[in-house]
């Protein structure tokens, strides 16, 4: 699947974290992906705010 096939998409972001987030993919971009925080037990990821993530940041996620 392309990921911009999965814009809409709800993830779960850096699976295997101590703390859990989650979001769904707004936009998937040239250097990495637009995320709107859906939930997050990580106290530098709050809910609702959009956020981008460099691929460059060791990027990954899982379809929940």
């Amino acid at each position: 699947m392309n990921l911009r096939e999965m814009v809409g998409t709800e993830v779960q972001i850096y699976p295997g974290d101590s703390y859990s987030k989650q979001g769904i993919i707004k936009g998937v971009e040239e250097h990495g992906v637009l995320f709107k925080i859906t939930k997050s037990a990580d106290t530098s990821y709050k809910v609702g705010e959009v956020r981008f993530i460099a691929f460059s940041a060791k990027l990954t996620f899982a379809v929940r």
